[in-house]
């Protein structure tokens, strides 16, 4: 999501987005954290923001110290863990084995809050035609490729060069009014374009997860376009950063997955007594 899709309110968040290691968003991140009696929910996306963007999907890795200070949080009493993700429920077990670490894959589509068995096999019936239509489109960009994630389909497009990934992003958009009629919108990536379920975000994919652990504060981490409807869900006093460059409506921002990784190094050291965050 480009500026143009971010409201008033979202233009003025992204213009005073912070440094999230700055010495007054740590402060303020301290006692958010600290404030209420109720848990504190930690949740990440997974690519761009756990674990390096890699050239295609299947090569991604979130780095072991990361998991490492992953399964130290999801230990501490008080602490909800969670991946949001677009990738398929598979996928996330194999990047993030992590013990007691909840997983909402495909915007919500699968775990905890995936929709009926008779609707998902709906959605997947809806998907392999969406994808069929989506090869067509995709056949003359060579470097692009199509992969069906079983209830959305993907078009990754990091291969191509910034003119021919414009051209095909516009050819995407031609086609929209198709997918919709078959039930799927499009969510935007970091280089890809996912076609979901019209309603399945990673929004309503983080409103159910807070409905559901009510939590007194949210930390929520994501790096893309596709992140910016979990942004919008947070509440006043719940903790937003981007993860990378880029416009957002997040209040504050990192650099990159290894700063994820410093922050959850802090935070455990925070609750377990040890030395906390400290300025660069």
């Amino acid at each position: 999501m480009g500026a143009g899709g971010l409201g008033d309110d979202a233009l003025g968040a992204m213009r005073s987005t912070r440094p999230l290691f700055s010495r007054a968003a740590c402060a303020a991140v301290r006692e958010a954290s600290r404030v209420s009696k109720r848990p504190l929910l930690l949740a990440f996306d997974v690519d761009g923001t756990l674990a390096p963007i890699a050239s295609r999907p299947a090569q991604a890795r979130v780095p072991r110290t990361t998991l490492t200070w992953l399964a130290r949080a999801a230990r501490l009493p008080g602490v909800h863990v969670a991946v949001v993700s677009a990738r398929p429920l598979r996928d996330l077990r194999r990047l993030v084995p992590v013990p007691r670490i909840e997983r909402i894959a495909q915007y919500g589509l699968e775990g905890p809050f995936a929709p009926s068995p008779a609707t998902r096999r709906r959605f997947h019936r809806a998907a392999l035609l969406v994808g069929e239509h989506l090869r067509l489109v995709v056949a003359p960009f060579h470097g692009a490729f199509i992969e069906q994630k079983g209830l959305s389909v993907a078009v990754h497009h990091r291969a191509l060069s910034p003119r021919r990934s414009a051209a095909l992003r516009g050819r995407l958009r031609a086609v929209e009014p198709e997918t919709r009629a078959r039930g799927f919108g499009t969510q935007l990536g970091d280089h890809v374009n996912d076609f979901v379920p019209v309603g399945y975000d990673k929004g309503r994919a983080l409103r159910a997860l807070r409905k559901r652990v009510r939590p007194g504060v949210t930390i929520f981490f994501g790096d893309s376009a596709g992140d910016e409807p979990a942004f919008a869900a947070l509440a006043p006093a719940d903790v937003s950063v981007c993860v990378g460059s880029g416009p957002t409506a997040a209040r504050y921002r990192v650099r990159g997955p290894r700063d994820v990784g410093r922050f959850l190094s802090a935070l455990v050291a925070e609750r377990t007594q040890q030395p906390s965050l400290r300025r660069r």
